[in-house]
């Protein structure tokens, strides 16, 4: 690792170990390198940035695994404002307002460490994901922590997946539970496992990804291919709701 992402990663746990840890940056690079490195066409996003930590880290990533590749833009979508209320698929664990950033520090951040700038999408996911995400996208992390932006997320950014596209989802699953069991959600974000069961089915959900120095996270993992998802359907026993709370 050079000597500048060195630096970049010590100040980012040290600064903001709430948002990103050595497990979570670990399983980003991994996928976001094995993406570089097969050659998928398209953007990086992430949707819930905060003070951009992980943001700059994806940037990093890409800049050293190939300097020659400005092309590979970095889209980041956040309200700035923190989470939403939380909805009946979530819990009052990460209250209302939790997680307020600001432009400015996703902007300094980058200014700071020398990396290029990314598109900076301001408002609630609902608004700026119609009109602002790539048309085709070859990684995207979502950090959306609520069942209602999660799902926002998923039906705007799954379609426009190119085949052998990644997308890894942070608080996906419990982290103590037993590796290769059953899924069960993360406590502290249990809407993030029930908006993927709504997506998805339970057939298709995203795998648990850990990495062997941190222990099992609970990040999910999605990766596209060429055949189109079925429709989303709703998971057995859940009510169908065309309501959607404002999303981060």
């Amino acid at each position: 690792m050079g000597d500048e992402r060195a630096a970049l990663r010590a100040a980012l746990l040290y600064e903001q170990p709430r948002t990103v840890n050595r497990g979570r940056m670990e399983i980003v690079e991994a996928q976001l390198v094995g993406v570089l490195e097969r050659g998928i066409v398209g953007a990086v996003v992430e949707l819930g940035c905060f003070r951009g930590a992980m943001t700059a880290w994806m940037r990093a990533v890409i800049d050293a695994h190939d300097s020659r590749r400005p092309d590979k833009e970095v889209h980041t979508f956040d309200a700035f404002e923190g989470l939403p209320p939380p909805g009946p698929y979530d819990s009052g664990y990460l209250r209302t307002g939790e997680f307020t950033g600001a432009v400015g520090d996703v902007l300094v951040l980058h200014d700071r460490f020398g990396l290029a700038r990314p598109h900076i999408h301001a408002g609630w996911l609902a608004d700026t994901l119609p009109h602002g995400l790539p048309e085709r996208i070859a990684f995207a992390y979502l950090d959306a922590d609520r069942y209602d932006s999660t799902l926002t997320g998923l039906k705007a950014c799954v379609p426009r997946l190119a085949p052998g596209a990644v997308l890894v989802l942070d608080d996906y699953a419990d982290p103590c539970a037993v590796p290769g069991g059953e899924i069960t959600a993360q406590p502290k974000a249990p809407g993030v496992l029930a908006a993927c069961r709504e997506y998805f089915g339970e057939a298709r959900l995203p795998r648990v990804v850990s990495t062997a120095a941190a222990g099992s996270l609970g990040l999910g993992l999605h990766r596209a291919d060429d055949v189109n998802l079925p429709r989303p359907g709703r998971a057995p026993g859940q009510p169908r709701t065309d309501r959607e709370e404002p999303a981060r």
